[in-house]
């Protein structure tokens, strides 16, 4: 990049957050309520839409970033991806708006994922069939893990600015310069995005903002695995989403044990038990941001190794903190006695 070009790049971040936040003001003034109920964090009707100007900010400017780094712009793989996002975007936009059932987001979500893995994004191991069926799970999963832990202010946003801000710095040593600069504008995005949700929520993200984040984030996790020069450089996308899969992981599997529906709405995630017990909310929102980026650390260390110990060392790194974070809210439950979760 020259440096006329990292002046325009720079200034379209510029630019990518104060849209975002014009946006998220016009979706204030909008005022699509989302009413608390059981499992709710907020106590009163506080507007939902806020990931519209993520999202928006996010179409906008990257096709000019991707020009100014040298990038493909009309890619197939890039079209395709960008049609996946629009459709699963647009569904969840209206289901914020009335509330479709959950079938109806489920399959949006398998052709979106199933979008993105014909566009190329998909992984070749074990077989190409078996990659692009381990590609779209990946995919959905991730899009619901993000969608699950969109509960409290600030948690989501801030945990994927801090794995996209991690991400912009390792991109080069990966391998995968290319990412870079959609990175930053992502964080761009979310910064312009964060002043309205954290630490007091003036509105949510919602569905069409957790779920379209859950996509691009799955998105490039793949994308890293299947252009990554480093050995174990695919880590990074799962190690830096290490905190949301982990604790969606743990409490369907809890749940599972206890005889408890697994479809049916709660609020039994480890984030929500540690609010529950009267943390406040800043404090479990910082935290997992830090484990965040503690998951973007240990990715970066694992990356270059190929040893069997090494991979072992990087498992315990990555679940050590889990394990405390677990041990604490299990803790916390007990003390404050929190009642059924």
């Amino acid at each position: 990049m020259s440096f006329f070009s990292s002046v325009l790049a720079f200034s379209c971040l510029l630019c990518a957050a104060m849209l975002c936040s014009v946006i998220v003001r016009r979706m204030i003034r909008l005022a699509v309520m989302d009413h608390p109920e059981y499992r709710s964090a907020h106590a009163t009707p506080t507007p939902k839409g806020g990931g519209i100007g993520v999202m928006a900010a996010f179409g906008l400017f990257f096709p000019v970033l991707q020009a100014l780094a040298g990038q493909p712009v009309l890619s197939f793989p890039y079209l395709m991806s960008a049609c996946a996002l629009t459709l699963l975007c647009g569904v969840s936009w209206l289901d914020d708006l009335y509330q479709w059932p959950p079938g109806i987001k489920f399959a949006t979500q398998i052709i979106a994922a199933s979008l993105v893995v014909q566009g190329g994004m998909g992984l070749v191991w074990p077989t190409p069939l078996a990659g692009a069926a381990l590609s779209i799970l990946w995919l959905v999963f991730v899009t619901n893990a993000v969608n699950f832990m969109d509960g409290l202010n600030g948690l989501i946003a801030g945990c994927l600015a801090c794995a996209a801000t991690a991400l912009a710095l390792a991109a080069p040593f990966l391998g995968v310069p290319a990412l870079q600069w959609p990175a930053l504008l992502l964080v761009a995005c979310l910064v312009g995005f964060l002043p309205f949700n954290f630490p007091r929520a003036r509105i949510f993200l919602g569905d069409v903002g957790s779920q379209g984040c859950g996509l691009l984030a799955g998105t490039t996790a793949l994308y890293i695995a299947s252009h990554t020069t480093q050995p174990r450089g695919w880590v990074l996308g799962p190690a830096l989403l290490f905190p949301l899969i982990y604790d969606v992981v743990f409490t369907l599997i809890r749940r599972w044990l206890a005889g408890q529906a697994l479809a049916q709405a709660h609020r039994g995630h480890l984030y929500q038990i540690l609010h529950r017990s009267t943390l406040p909310v800043p404090v479990v929102s910082m935290l997992t941001w830090c484990l965040t980026l503690w998951g973007g650390s240990v990715g970066c260390l694992v990356a270059p190794t190929t040893g069997f110990w090494s991979g072992m060392a990087g498992v315990s790194l990555l679940m050590l903190p889990q394990l405390a974070w677990t041990a604490w809210a299990v803790g916390r439950a007990r003390k404050y006695s929190i009642g059924t979760w």
